[in-house]
């Protein structure tokens, strides 16, 4: 029998930073559902939640976290969200 996950239970997820692979842990906001805590290792880089537009789902994000990494962690986040176990 698989373990079933909570929504709000952290995960990794891998970006590319300047040609190298980085962890980073997603942090699901439990009062907020949809948006996402992102840190590296212990330090808040931001938040990020998807929004509807017109050309389609978009990532949007507030923090210190670039704008060049949000698309990739929203990715990221949609892979992880798709293949979860239950």
């Amino acid at each position: 029998m698989g373990k079933i996950e909570e929504p709000w239970e952290p995960f990794e997820i891998q970006v590319m930073i300047e040609g190298n692979t980085e962890k980073l842990l997603v942090i699901p906001d439990r009062e907020e559902p949809g948006k996402y805590g992102v840190f590296d290792q212990h330090t808040a880089i931001g938040t990020v939640w998807p929004e509807q537009a017109r050309q389609g789902r978009i990532w949007c994000g507030e923090g210190l976290m670039v704008k060049e990494l949000l698309q990739q962690i929203g990715e990221q986040i949609d892979d992880y969200l798709q293949n979860k176990p239950v």
